[in-house]
């Protein structure tokens, strides 16, 4: 039994990639559960757990806030403020996404080469100043040039925490911290909520408007956590420091043996990313996570407006959009942990899809307005089971930094084309039902669904043809050879 204490296993660790071990014995690219002391292995994990997850949650959550608080913002007089009319509402909310598409792939590369402390926290910084400064807008291009600063600070941040986490855990392990990170989506999507009608309730203090102190406010919470950002984001696991010694061997020969990584971290280049790129695997989970997105984003920031459409005022359909974030990603924590015990991901991910699509026609079509209600629910709770899914589903299909740093920024960039989409599919001239807009994100779901239907049978198919023997060729290359062969090794198992 491979355990954390050298006394016991005559001061070195068995050698997992000298051990006969089957390939059986790996089946879907997992450490036999006997392979390990689950008691110590329980320890480290929750040491990871305590250091790395919560930091990342909180810093997620004034991301995403900062990010959609526009919403909010929007119904304490900033369009009348600004002189805003027709499409510009709808194009200060795209325009975020552009330098949010184009940045992301760049900003993975730089995080796999510095401490990911300083570019997180400089991010954290950079968004966190052009948040607060959009309070002071006085013109519809004000606020357009913040919201592009904004678009390119937060670039970093989604695929860079997906990165970082994706890189200290096995395979089966990372949707759960995936969908705890993800959770704060439905926090900030709470909490904007809340603090847009207690934040736009202080209009004329100062003589700024309510719109401005909603800025004002979340913007400098950002800069204060990006102090914090600066001295707890932790590094890669192969720099980590608060591990012992014992405890980042095993780590480290732990994931190795999990999805065959090379032992030594690899530096992302542009030419790695081109090659990445060419992985059918990595694009369908680009396709799975843009069609997420569109709902997603459609929900996010146009809830307010589709609730003020029912007839209520600005501040209860502020503060309905919270119960609403709650409920989804509590669910979306539930499956993603059931997800990881069973091993599967395919038939979550499905499912998360049909039950949007359903919440949507609902939104779309029923007369009664408390009825269209619980339609957001089930579109919400829908997307956000497959929101985290999908990004965690492509990272168990692809081996090694190259690949899981250039698939979770396309993927990420993929699904910010799907908050430009939302955001033009939406003018206010078609409420209260928004036909074009949720007829939208229904065809995207369907999109969805085929891409994942593809990434489940690819797996099925292959795991039966390695199961079969078919793929044993392999094991007459050099070992240095078989090494770096990654998901192509034939002891590895796609999650289906």
């Amino acid at each position: 039994m491979v355990t954390l204490d050298r006394k016991t296993s005559g001061g070195s660790y068995p050698d997992l990639e000298k051990t006969d071990i089957k390939h059986q014995e790996l089946y879907e690219g997992s450490v036999r559960e006997d392979a390990e002391d689950p008691i110590e292995a329980k320890k480290v994990i929750r040491k990871i757990d305590i250091r790395l997850l919560p930091l990342l949650v909180f810093l997620y959550t004034l991301t995403f806030l900062d990010r959609v608080n526009i919403g909010n913002a929007r119904l304490w007089g900033m369009e009348d403020d600004l002189g805003m009319t027709g499409y510009h509402y709808n194009i200060v909310v795209m325009v975020f996404y552009i330098p949010y598409v184009l940045l992301e792939i760049p900003s993975n590369m730089i995080i796999n080469r510095i401490k990911p402390r300083y570019w997180i926290s400089g991010l954290t910084m950079g968004w966190g100043l052009s948040v607060t400064f959009a309070g002071f807008s006085t013109s519809f291009g004000g606020l357009l040039t913040a919201r592009i600063f904004i678009g390119i600070f937060e670039a970093g941040m989604f695929p860079g925490c997906l990165f970082l986490i994706s890189s200290w855990y096995r395979r089966h392990e990372v949707l759960t911290r995936m969908a705890l990170f993800m959770v704060s989506n439905d926090i900030a999507g709470s909490v904007s909520g809340l603090l847009g009608a207690g934040l736009g309730s202080m209009d004329g203090i100062k003589g700024y408007s309510g719109w401005s102190w909603i800025f004002f406010v979340e913007g400098g919470v950002t800069c204060a956590a990006a102090i914090l950002a600066f001295f707890c984001v932790l590094p890669f696991p192969e720099e980590s420091k608060f591990l012992s010694l014992d405890e980042k061997e095993w780590l480290l020969r732990r994931l190795k043996a999990d999805d065959y990584r090379n032992k030594e971290r690899e530096k992302i280049t542009l030419k790695g990313v081109f090659r990445a790129l060419a992985d059918w695997r990595i694009i369908c989970t680009g396709v799975m996570y843009l069609a997420v997105c569109v709902t997603a984003y459609s929900i996010t920031i146009f809830q307010p407006t589709i609730l003020s459409g029912f007839g209520w005022d600005s501040l209860k359909s502020n503060l309905l959009t919270a119960p609403v974030r709650i409920v989804s990603g509590i669910v979306s924590v539930a499956m993603a942990f059931w997800s990881d015990k069973v091993k599967r991901r395919g038939i979550f991910c499905l499912s998360g899809y049909t039950i949007s699509i359903m919440g949507s026609l609902i939104v779309m079509l029923h007369p009664n307005n408390n009825v269209r209600y619980m339609g957001l629910y089930f579109a919400a709770i829908g997307i956000y089971i497959v929101q985290p899914l999908c990004i965690a589903w492509g990272s168990n299909q692809v081996v090694g930094y190259t690949k899981r740093g250039t698939l979770t920024a396309f993927a990420i960039s993929s699904g910010q084309i799907g908050g430009i989409i939302s955001a033009l599919v939406f003018p206010k001239q078609d409420g209260p039902r928004y036909y074009p807009g949720i007829s939208t994100c229904i065809a995207f779901a369907f999109v969805g669904i085929i891409a994942g239907s593809c990434m489940w049978g690819f797996g099925a198919y292959e795991n039966r043809m390695r199961d079969a023997g078919k793929r044993e060729h392999l094991r007459n290359l050099p070992p240095e050879n078989l090494e770096g062969k990654g998901e192509k090794h034939p002891d590895f198992r796609y999650t289906v």
